[in-house]
């Protein structure tokens, strides 16, 4: 898989304005928002991520290197976002419902390092938008393991690439602050 094996710096370059068309590039609506949510529909696995700070690439530190994540589309237009570290020191041997000796940093630990939120997806129809390329909202949300992303709208820059047999996505994001991040994700194929 070709996505794997890019240089890092290469990921790492990749901005929150490639998931947009170039400025002065034709995007048609072919579809309607409802054919386009449609499109999305499905569940992907986290292949990479990328962070940087005004521009400049920087480590993305917050779900550790061995990261994992779903991000699940409805064709309804629901989406529900989890990804988590995976290394030890991030992931304390706890369990749930918590322990009356399980201590607040370890709770804190894992809480750092991990991210669930869902809520409703629309289309930005103030951008252009396609099947392959533009901007959708996740929210505003209705559930947010971070506080105050409950009731809010994330927006997300989105590519669809098809490559090799497979379906990947491509999102960018805000992170507010000067920090922007791209998410590689690959469709998980159902059996049929």
């Amino acid at each position: 898989m070709l996505f794997r094996h890019l240089p890092a710096v290469f990921v790492a370059c990749a901005s929150l304005a490639s998931a947009i068309p170039p400025s002065g590039a034709r995007v048609e609506k072919r579809c309607t928002e409802h054919e386009i949510i449609k499109t999305f529909a499905g569940t992907y696995s986290l292949v990479n991520t990328s962070s940087a700070l005004n521009g400049s690439p920087i480590p993305d530190e917050a779900y550790g290197e061995a990261l994992v994540g779903f991000l699940i589309y409805t064709a309804t237009g629901w989406i529900s976002a989890t990804i988590t570290a995976t290394e030890p020191e991030f992931r304390p041997n706890l369990t749930f419902p918590y322990k009356a000796n399980d201590t607040d940093s370890d709770w804190a630990a894992v809480g750092k390092h991990s991210i669930g939120y869902a809520g409703p997806l629309r289309i930005n129809t103030a951008l252009p938008y396609n099947e392959t390329n533009g901007q959708v909202f996740h929210g505003p949300l209705t559930v947010a393991n971070v506080p105050t992303w409950q009731g809010a709208s994330q927006p997300r820059n989105y590519t669809i690439i098809e490559e090799g047999g497979e379906t990947y996505l491509k999102i960018g994001s805000n992170r507010g602050g000067g920090y922007t991040g791209t998410l590689l994700w690959k469709k998980v194929k159902t059996e049929e």
